[in-house]
């Protein structure tokens, strides 16, 4: 009896569960998945604070109603209960130089008329402010957010950047125009509805991380733990050996991977591909202190220290994106400097809370268009091996969606590959 094709997985971040999971729903083969570390999750992850008293995420995640991939995997691995889709699309703003606030108000259907009502704009703003979001979608793939957007004045501080900051994590000026265009297409593509947003009722690991390992073991995925993949046996068009740590897989004539690595150890592994080189930060300060009963979930803040606060039930958190100027300033200061924001903002007292920043030197790849260019296909010169993760060429910037999505996608392309070779 002919052996079922081996199909390994480098990497048990969202971009590898992802593609672990698509893979399950095919029965293709034997799916093993291989995690250096002793968790799952990849950067995005929760643990413990023993400090704060409660579970933390690495970072500030949400997702849009608009990210088919992301509900279709939720749905898959029974977590969509984990998440809450706000009642109405009102996105919360502050401007700490005016203290004025705001919400932005967009209707629901595909025609924004919302934007002819100064009382559904930012204040200040005008209706062609808006409109002209609209040029993004028709972007060169060398033009930047700033080719059409004013660089000063209300529109600049209360739109643009906000914008490119929360799409992108990188400034207007080096923000890539046609990554940003591909958002609004696929957010708007159904109406204003499609930006609303979905957040985790608790911790990220709850949301996804814990329900993906759960449905991965009812389907029969192995995931192995602390496996460091050292190198790829290589011979010309084929990957035939996987060199571990410890041990060494021998590979078979249908056997496939898929590297869902960050680009960095992709790159290392498979000489000769070409990744992004170039990398944006974010930075998360989490004070264990309740946000007051009418504090928005989320709130954009212009002219502050930060860009995002974030309220839970049991915690404020604060989300710096393109933080890379601030990963040496000593992490006492950030905290106080953020804290005395976050109490102008909610009112609640000066007196700091415990607190704990993480900071994330390479949170995605800069979504510039140099660096856009630089992404790879999900197959690669060998025939069975293929690449997972949101920095592999899909024309969305990093993003929940654009990582899951890249698994989905890798899932297909392995697919497609043993029906080729008659092992399906």
């Amino acid at each position: 009896m002919m052996r079922r094709p081996a199909i390994h997985i480098i990497g048990a971040g969202f971009s590898g569960l992802s593609t672990a999971i698509h893979l399950s729903l095919a029965r293709s083969g034997e799916i093993i998945v291989h995690e250096r570390g002793a968790l799952a999750g990849g950067k995005r992850r929760s643990f413990h604070d023993e400090a704060l008293g409660v579970t933390i995420d690495s970072g500030a995640h949400l997702a849009l109603a608009s990210w088919a991939t992301t509900l279709r995997t939720l749905e898959i691995v029974g977590a969509r209960d984990q998440w809450r889709e706000a009642s109405a699309l009102e996105l919360d703003f502050a401007d700490m130089a005016s203290g004025e606030r705001w919400k932005l108000r967009p209707n629901a259907g595909r025609i924004p008329w919302w934007t002819r009502f100064a009382g559904r704009r930012a204040p200040r703003t005008l209706a062609k402010d808006y409109h002209a979001f609209n040029k993004l979608r028709r972007a060169g793939a060398m033009a930047t957010i700033a080719d059409f957007a004013p660089g000063a004045g209300a529109a600049a501080e209360r739109l643009w950047r906000p914008f490119a900051l929360a799409a992108l994590n990188v400034e207007p000026a080096r923000a890539s125009a046609r990554l940003a265009g591909a958002i609004l297409r696929e957010t708007l593509a159904h109406g204003a509805g499609g930006a609303r947003p979905l957040y985790p009722v608790h911790d990220f690991s709850r949301a996804f991380v814990a329900p993906a390992l759960k449905y991965l073991r009812r389907a029969g995925v192995v995931v192995r733990f602390e496996r460091n993949l050292r190198a790829l046996g290589v011979s010309g068009e084929r990957v035939y050996a996987l060199e571990f740590e410890h041990d060494r897989i021998e590979l078979g004539g249908a056997d496939t991977v898929v590297l869902a690595t960050p680009p960095q150890v992709a790159a290392e592994l498979s000489p000769g591909l070409t990744t992004p080189r170039e990398f944006s930060a974010t930075l998360t300060a989490h004070f264990s202190a309740a946000p007051p009963p009418d504090a928005p979930r989320a709130l954009i803040v212009v002219n502050g220290p930060f860009p995002q606060m974030f309220c839970y039930p049991d915690r404020i958190c604060v989300d710096v994106r393109d933080a890379g100027a601030l990963l040496d300033t000593p992490r006492e200061k950030l905290a106080e400097e953020y804290w005395r924001a976050v109490a102008a903002l909610t009112g609640l007292s000066d007196q700091m809370p415990a607190w704990r920043i993480v900071r994330q030197k390479r949170a995605t790849f800069a979504a510039t268009p140099a660096q856009d260019a630089l992404r790879p296909p999900c197959a690669t010169t060998q025939r069975n091996l293929f690449l997972a993760g949101a920095y592999v060429q899909n024309g969305l910037p990093e993003n929940l969606e654009s990582t899951l999505r890249s698994g989905e996608t890798a899932a297909r392309r392995v697919v497609e590959s043993l029906s080729a070779t008659d092992f399906v």
